[in-house]
Protein backbone atom coordinates (compact mmCIF):
# COMPACT_ATOMS: atom_id res chain seq x y z
CA UNK A 1 0.00 0.00 0.00
CA UNK A 2 1.06 3.58 -0.41
CA UNK A 3 2.16 5.74 2.45
CA UNK A 4 -1.02 7.83 2.20
CA UNK A 5 -3.31 5.12 3.54
CA UNK A 6 -4.10 5.63 7.22
CA UNK A 7 -5.20 2.44 8.93
CA UNK A 8 -7.43 2.73 11.96
CA UNK A 9 -7.41 -1.04 12.41
CA UNK A 10 -5.13 -3.93 11.62
CA UNK A 11 -3.71 -4.16 8.07
CA UNK A 12 -5.85 -5.75 5.42
CA UNK A 13 -4.85 -9.39 5.14
CA UNK A 14 -5.26 -9.88 8.89
CA UNK A 15 -8.36 -7.70 9.06
CA UNK A 16 -10.37 -10.15 6.97
CA UNK A 17 -9.63 -13.08 9.27
CA UNK A 18 -10.17 -10.92 12.33
CA UNK A 19 -13.61 -9.88 11.10
CA UNK A 20 -14.49 -13.48 10.26
CA UNK A 21 -13.75 -14.48 13.84
CA UNK A 22 -15.43 -11.47 15.40
CA UNK A 23 -18.52 -11.98 13.24
CA UNK A 24 -18.72 -15.65 14.18
CA UNK A 25 -18.32 -14.79 17.88
CA UNK A 26 -20.97 -12.09 17.81
CA UNK A 27 -23.38 -14.32 15.92
CA UNK A 28 -22.83 -17.26 18.26
CA UNK A 29 -23.11 -15.24 21.45
CA UNK A 30 -26.15 -13.26 20.33
CA UNK A 31 -27.67 -16.36 18.77
CA UNK A 32 -27.08 -18.33 21.96
CA UNK A 33 -29.01 -15.79 24.00
CA UNK A 34 -31.81 -15.57 21.45
CA UNK A 35 -32.14 -19.30 20.83
CA UNK A 36 -31.87 -20.18 24.53
CA UNK A 37 -34.83 -17.94 25.33
CA UNK A 38 -36.72 -19.17 22.29
CA UNK A 39 -36.02 -22.81 23.20
CA UNK A 40 -37.14 -22.27 26.78
CA UNK A 41 -40.33 -20.57 25.63
CA UNK A 42 -41.31 -23.38 23.27
CA UNK A 43 -40.35 -26.33 25.53
CA UNK A 44 -42.65 -28.19 27.92
CA UNK A 45 -42.64 -26.90 31.48
CA UNK A 46 -40.24 -29.46 33.01
CA UNK A 47 -37.82 -29.46 30.09
CA UNK A 48 -37.28 -25.73 29.59
CA UNK A 49 -33.58 -25.66 30.47
CA UNK A 50 -32.75 -28.63 28.26
CA UNK A 51 -34.99 -27.29 25.51
CA UNK A 52 -33.14 -23.97 25.56
CA UNK A 53 -29.73 -25.64 25.53
CA UNK A 54 -30.68 -28.00 22.71
CA UNK A 55 -32.00 -25.12 20.63
CA UNK A 56 -28.73 -23.22 21.18
CA UNK A 57 -26.68 -26.25 20.16
CA UNK A 58 -28.71 -26.74 16.99
CA UNK A 59 -29.17 -23.15 15.79
CA UNK A 60 -26.52 -20.74 17.18
CA UNK A 61 -23.64 -21.95 14.98
CA UNK A 62 -25.70 -21.24 11.85
CA UNK A 63 -26.26 -17.65 12.93
CA UNK A 64 -22.57 -17.36 13.81
CA UNK A 65 -21.68 -18.61 10.34
CA UNK A 66 -23.98 -16.06 8.73
CA UNK A 67 -22.40 -13.23 10.71
CA UNK A 68 -18.93 -14.52 9.86
CA UNK A 69 -19.80 -14.65 6.17
CA UNK A 70 -21.09 -11.07 6.25
CA UNK A 71 -18.00 -9.86 8.12
CA UNK A 72 -15.62 -11.69 5.80
CA UNK A 73 -17.22 -10.42 2.59
CA UNK A 74 -17.48 -6.89 4.00
CA UNK A 75 -13.82 -6.83 5.07
CA UNK A 76 -12.65 -8.29 1.77
CA UNK A 77 -14.49 -5.62 -0.20
CA UNK A 78 -13.35 -2.93 2.24
CA UNK A 79 -9.72 -3.97 1.73
CA UNK A 80 -10.21 -3.94 -2.04
CA UNK A 81 -11.67 -0.43 -1.81
CA UNK A 82 -8.73 0.77 0.31
CA UNK A 83 -6.32 -0.69 -2.23
CA UNK A 84 -8.21 0.72 -5.21
CA UNK A 85 -8.93 4.20 -3.80
CA UNK A 86 -5.73 4.52 -1.72
CA UNK A 87 -7.81 6.03 1.12
CA UNK A 88 -9.36 4.69 4.29
CA UNK A 89 -12.46 6.82 4.72
CA UNK A 90 -16.16 6.28 5.53
CA UNK A 91 -17.09 5.95 1.85
CA UNK A 92 -15.19 2.66 1.68
CA UNK A 93 -17.47 1.24 4.38
CA UNK A 94 -20.62 2.52 2.67
CA UNK A 95 -19.58 1.05 -0.68
CA UNK A 96 -18.54 -2.18 1.02
CA UNK A 97 -21.90 -2.45 2.81
CA UNK A 98 -23.71 -1.87 -0.48
CA UNK A 99 -21.68 -4.49 -2.32
CA UNK A 100 -21.83 -7.01 0.55
CA UNK A 101 -25.61 -6.83 0.66
CA UNK A 102 -25.75 -7.44 -3.07
CA UNK A 103 -23.17 -10.25 -3.16
CA UNK A 104 -24.81 -12.20 -0.35
CA UNK A 105 -28.27 -11.92 -1.95
CA UNK A 106 -27.32 -12.56 -5.59
CA UNK A 107 -28.80 -16.07 -5.53
CA UNK A 108 -32.27 -14.54 -5.23
CA UNK A 109 -31.91 -12.65 -8.49
CA UNK A 110 -30.84 -9.17 -9.52
CA UNK A 111 -33.85 -7.32 -8.07
CA UNK A 112 -33.44 -9.00 -4.66
CA UNK A 113 -29.68 -8.41 -4.77
CA UNK A 114 -30.15 -4.72 -5.57
CA UNK A 115 -32.70 -4.27 -2.77
CA UNK A 116 -30.37 -5.91 -0.24
CA UNK A 117 -27.43 -3.93 -1.59
CA UNK A 118 -29.39 -0.71 -1.12
CA UNK A 119 -30.33 -1.69 2.43
CA UNK A 120 -26.72 -2.61 3.24
CA UNK A 121 -25.47 0.72 1.87
CA UNK A 122 -28.08 2.71 3.81
CA UNK A 123 -27.32 0.88 7.07
CA UNK A 124 -23.58 1.46 6.69
CA UNK A 125 -24.20 5.09 5.74
CA UNK A 126 -26.19 5.56 8.95
CA UNK A 127 -23.50 3.85 11.02
CA UNK A 128 -20.71 5.90 9.46
CA UNK A 129 -22.73 9.12 9.77
CA UNK A 130 -23.40 8.59 13.47
CA UNK A 131 -19.75 7.65 14.00
CA UNK A 132 -18.59 10.83 12.27
CA UNK A 133 -20.96 12.99 14.32
CA UNK A 134 -19.92 11.37 17.60
CA UNK A 135 -16.23 11.80 16.73
CA UNK A 136 -16.79 15.44 15.79
CA UNK A 137 -18.62 16.22 19.04
CA UNK A 138 -15.95 14.44 21.10
CA UNK A 139 -13.18 16.37 19.35
CA UNK A 140 -14.94 19.68 20.00
CA UNK A 141 -15.34 18.84 23.68
CA UNK A 142 -11.70 17.81 23.92
CA UNK A 143 -10.62 21.06 22.23
CA UNK A 144 -12.80 23.07 24.64
CA UNK A 145 -11.31 21.29 27.69
CA UNK A 146 -7.80 21.79 26.36
CA UNK A 147 -8.46 25.53 26.00
CA UNK A 148 -9.84 25.68 29.55
CA UNK A 149 -6.82 23.86 30.95
CA UNK A 150 -4.48 26.14 29.02
CA UNK A 151 -6.25 29.24 30.39
CA UNK A 152 -6.04 27.88 33.94
CA UNK A 153 -2.35 27.09 33.48
CA UNK A 154 -1.66 30.59 32.16
CA UNK A 155 -3.52 32.08 35.12
CA UNK A 156 -1.40 30.01 37.53
CA UNK A 157 1.77 31.17 35.78
CA UNK A 158 0.70 34.83 36.09
CA UNK A 159 -0.06 34.43 39.78
CA UNK A 160 3.31 32.79 40.37
CA UNK A 161 5.12 35.56 38.49
CA UNK A 162 3.59 38.29 40.66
Amino acid sequence: MSGGVAYHRSPCPGRIFEDLGVGFSIGCIGGSLWYFLKGMWNAPRRQRLMGGLMHVRNRAPFLGGSFAMWGGVFSSIDCLMIYYRQKDDPWNAVISGFMTGGVLAIRGGLSVAFKNAFIGGVILMLIEGVSTIVTSVAMRQQYYYMEQMQKEEMEKMRRMAE
